[in-house]
């Protein structure tokens, strides 16, 4: 089993199906911006030498995040042009972070992007979420107070009024935009439809863990009903608000499977006012999402009985990324130190390699490793 984990790189499979080599292409963790957003109402903005205004943040902004926010733009681009021009690649997954904290403003023009490859080069994507896209299950306010404004000053920006205030003289005031809110599951998958989230006529077969229809007696019509949002949801417990759940399965060219696994796990607040966001991953999936596990191991089944190349893909990495070398660095370091929260516990793996999933590609911690566990 491998968990392979990318930050703006570019990975490539070669599978054979039916005698034919199919290149798939994965680009995780784009945290894709806008950095040239059209009519976008915002003064006080930086211009290009031919008077386009450009949205970007400031550099203190990056050396104190665990991403970059600006190059961004041009990185996503450069890793599609390789994979799709130099490589020739027709199928490309990301799993997760594609956007910085869903939104409108950059979903809409990450849309804009990916659609022009599909018209031109005929590519399809596939994507699933990571924990900024969506940073909350059902959005939020959200915006920045560290873009680049008038006179070298900060310039904050926020999706609606009242969300930030500030004396500080460094600051240009802050102004008001709705596309800088953040979205939810149903604003992300509405715009980005065309990308796995929902079935095609085109693709061979489409089912979620909450459709219950099989391989043998498919129909669009069912993937169509199944693929609805309401159709998707899952409960911690009885009584409390359903979440959704957009994992699906794929196959979009003969004998080849895609399975995408949504591992958000948004735990509700204790004052029962919304929810925290999602980033711990599998360690959580293990506990509150346990129908992922079932619903993995009967696609393995089904994939080795109709003999289907099944190529797994979620945000979140399923073993240590640090090459087994966590427990010291913990002692070295500290164990809340190096984003320790975040390792997948030893099990995790484990359980994936014993019901016979052999690869698994993610992203998450912006790094590129390959990790390998045997199964017992």
């Amino acid at each position: 089993m491998k968990s392979i984990n990318f930050f703006i790189l570019l990975c490539c499979f070669a599978v054979n199906a039916q005698n034919k080599d199919i290149k798939i292409a994965f680009i995780a963790d784009a945290h894709f911006a806008d950095v040239y957003p059209n009519g976008l109402d915002i003064e006080n903005l930086p211009k290009t030498h031919d008077g386009q205004p450009i949205l970007i943040r400031s550099m203190e902004s990056q050396l104190h995040s665990t991403r970059l926010f600006n190059e961004n733009y041009m990185a996503l681009k450069a890793a599609l042009k390789d994979a799709v021009v130099n490589k020739g690649i027709k199928i490309i997954a990301m799993p997760g972070d594609f956007s910085d904290d869903g939104q409108p403003l950059h979903i809409r023009k990450l849309n804009k992007i990916l659609n022009a490859y599909t018209i031109k080069y005929g590519v399809d994507f596939f994507m699933i979420n990571g924990n900024h896209d969506p940073t909350r299950p059902f959005g939020k306010q959200g915006g920045k107070t560290d873009f680049l404004g008038k006179n070298g000053k900060l310039q904050p920006i926020m999706s609606a009024d009242k969300l930030y205030h500030s004396n500080s003289t460094f600051e240009n005031p802050t102004q008001i935009s709705e596309s800088l809110k953040e979205w939810g599951y149903e604003g992300i998958i509405k715009e980005l439809n065309e990308y796995g989230f929902f079935p095609k006529e085109e693709y061979i077969y489409w089912e979620t863990p909450f459709s219950n229809y099989n391989y043998k007696h498919y129909k669009f019509e069912f993937a169509s009903e199944a693929s609805k949002l309401s159709n998707r949801t899952f409960t911690f417990k009885a009584g409390q608000k359903s979440l959704p759940d957009v994992s699906y399965l794929v196959e979009p060219v003969e004998d080849v499977w895609l399975l995408a696994l949504d591992a958000n796990v948004y735990l509700p607040k204790k004052n029962g006012k919304g929810f925290h966001g999602a980033g711990i991953g599998y360690n959580h999936v293990m506990k509150y999402k346990p129908y992922l596990i079932t619903w993995t191991e009967k696609v393995v089944k089904e994939a080795k009985r109709l003999g289907k190349t099944l190529i797994a893909f979620s945000h979140y990495p399923m073993l240590d990324f640090n090459d087994d070398a966590s427990d010291e660095m913990k002692e070295l370091f500290g164990s809340d130190k190096f984003q320790a929260y975040r390792i997948p516990n030893n099990n995790i793996g484990q359980t994936f390699a014993n019901i016979g999933l052999k690869i698994h590609v993610g992203g998450h911690m912006h790094l590129n490793d390959t990790g390998i566990i045997n199964t017992v």
